[in-house]
């Protein structure tokens, strides 16, 4: 068991998180690595991995994948505000901040994963977790212009996360597998490798269901050191446009099942496997 301790209306600003192994007879003090005059006021451990743990201090957010007795910021892009409380749901950490609003890390599979052998290595593909293929509504009528407040919602599609080492080299390539080995889909720094993204309307001559104004820039697919995240749209590659044939709307296909991953990076190949589950509001027929 964990627990926080708030002492700051006592005039003592400092972080204070216990740890027991032993049902609360002894309790271990567990703040290395957290700044001191920065108080903590919520401590959580992660249901599916033992001994990962976040806490939400005064200013920021801090986690630990050796059960507290190391801990490291994670603050991102997050406003440096008070954090109040956690909640881990599925495989997504949702943060409650004073006067912020609520945050999402979408997919937090890595830190799940994190351990030596990541850290140590110079190519690292994590297994990706498991996705449900939602069916999205019909983009008929006006999207929501880029200019009105909203909140962004996390991408629909299996997501894969890998890190690169500073010595890698050369070209990076993601592909796509069906359970078969069948290739789907090719995310490449070599432009000439890398497959286009299936689209509802597979050429120009169909009418876009969406105006460019609205339409979000594909995002290039980088080698560059460091954490990254693909998300790929689980749906069927768009079939070759026969000669002569004109445009017009082509129906996505939804793909569910077991599929792969497999990163080609610095001479080193990783595949790991995952899974794509159907929109659980789908009638079945």
């Amino acid at each position: 068991a964990y627990a926080s301790v708030d002492r700051h209306q006592l005039q003592d600003f400092d972080p204070y998180i216990y740890r027991t192994k032993d049902s609360g007879k002894t309790w271990q003090k567990i703040t290395k690595g957290l700044p001191a005059g920065v108080y903590v006021h919520t401590v959580k451990e992660d249901p599916s991995r033992r001994g990962l743990l976040f806490a939400g201090s005064e200013r920021a957010v801090y986690f630990s994948i050796d059960d507290g007795d190391n801990w490291h910021p994670l603050q991102q892009n997050l406003p440096t505000t008070s954090m109040r409380d956690m909640e881990i749901y599925l495989n997504d950490l949702i943060i409650a901040t004073h006067g912020r609003g609520f945050w999402v890390i979408d997919d937090i599979s890595p830190l799940r994963q994190l351990d030596s052998s990541v850290m140590k290595s110079d190519v690292w593909l994590f297994k990706p977790a498991d996705a449900v293929n939602f069916i999205s509504t019909s983009d008929n009528g006006t999207p929501t212009q880029q200019d009105e407040p909203q909140a962004q919602n996390a991408p629909n599609g299996a997501t894969i996360n890998f890190y690169l080492g500073a010595e890698t080299n050369g070209t990076v390539t993601l592909e796509i597998l069906d359970a078969a080995g069948t290739s789907l889909q090719k995310f490449s720094t070599d432009p000439a490798v890398r497959t286009p993204t299936p689209a509802r309307r597979a050429n120009a001559g169909g009418i876009p269901n969406v105006s460019p104004l609205w339409r979000n820039p594909p995002e290039p697919f980088s080698g560059a050191p460091g954490m990254h995240r693909v998300v790929w749209n689980a749906v069927a590659p768009p079939p070759a446009t026969p000669a002569g044939g004109g445009g017009g709307f082509r129906e996505v296909i939804p793909l569910t099942g077991t599929f792969a991953a497999k990163l080609t990076a610095n001479g080193k190949t990783l595949t790991q496997p995952f899974v794509v589950k159907p929109d659980p509001r789908q009638k079945k027929l």
